[in-house]
């Protein structure tokens, strides 16, 4: 779509003016509009949004993004696309994690907005005993704003439990400053990075977690609070015990399902998925 110019508009807010005067949309109507819709922006957000003084960049507005493209009669990401990069990664719903966990007593992350979280790998190997010998996260995160240096990661088991016996081990990245446990066996962690970020710059962290005991889990996932670039699950069998049946699921956008899959003589299961969240993926296993 062009401008009367005749140039294809290349910023947010040439290509949010563009579509207002094709559609007749006045700054009122599409405040209006929003509201009724659950996404309530300020008349002053959208002129500064219009005139390029300003662009999205709380969470309400960025999940508000995807409603104003379909009010102008625009495809998906016609304007998201256009943000600066580290908006555009967020652009669309964050789900807290208590709401994620379907557990009301992990409560959302405090500060996460400081941090966008582009992708999260986790990685279990399983011993010959069938015991969890031990779980990596990595993830990759970009800062918000300037002098972020850390992010909250949360641990815990599918099922509600008591007790949590996992250790948190910081491995490269970052320190771990802090460890508290929630109800129902949810950890959480405060990752410290090696040094504060400027805005717009990424880290990458990983830790381990193990269990003092035995640890006999059959089903591990990775939850995602928020759109990831990437999302990896990958469970690596010990050679002398591998399942006899195995499966990969997530559940994402009210959408859940779980197939089959074979291991055809390998050792690991894994499940990528991309442009994920918020949800889950996950594998689960039996003997």
């Amino acid at each position: 779509m062009a401008d009367r110019s005749g140039t294809a508009p290349t910023t947010f807010a040439e290509a949010l003016g563009a579509a207002m005067e094709r559609r007749g949309a006045t700054l009122t109507h599409l405040r209006d509009r929003l509201a009724a819709l659950g996404h309530p922006v300020s008349l002053t957000a959208l002129s500064y949004w219009r005139s390029g003084q300003r662009e999205p960049e709380r969470a309400a507005s960025l999940e508000a993004i995807p409603e104003l493209e379909a009010l102008l009669g625009l495809e998906d990401g016609a304007l998201s696309r256009r943000l600066s990069g580290r908006l555009r990664r967020r652009v669309g719903a964050v789900e807290p994690f208590d709401e994620l966990l379907g557990d009301p007593a992990v409560e959302s992350v405090i500060g996460e907005e400081d941090v966008c979280r582009v992708s999260s790998h986790l990685v279990v190997d399983v011993g010959a005993r069938g015991e969890i010998l031990r779980a990596r996260v990595r993830q990759v995160v970009v800062a918000d704003r300037e002098g972020v240096d850390g992010v909250t990661l949360f641990v815990g088991p599918d099922v509600g439990t008591q007790e949590n016996a996992v250790v948190m081990t910081a491995v490269a990245g970052c320190t771990i400053e802090e460890t508290y446990d929630v109800e129902n066996g949810i950890r959480g962690s405060r990752l410290v990075f090696e040094r504060p970020l400027a805005l717009g710059e990424s880290t990458v962290t990983e830790i381990e977690a193990t269990t003092d005991g035995l640890d006999l889990e059959t089903d591990y996932a990775l939850a995602a609070e928020q759109r990831l670039e990437e999302a990896l699950v990958w469970v690596r069998f010990h050679a002398d015990r591998t399942p006899s049946r195995c499966w990969v699921y997530f559940s994402e956008g009210g959408l859940s399902h779980s197939w089959p899959v074979e291991l055809a003589g390998g050792t690991s299961v894994h499940y990528r998925q991309t442009a994920f969240g918020p949800g889950y993926l996950g594998v689960r296993w039996e003997w």
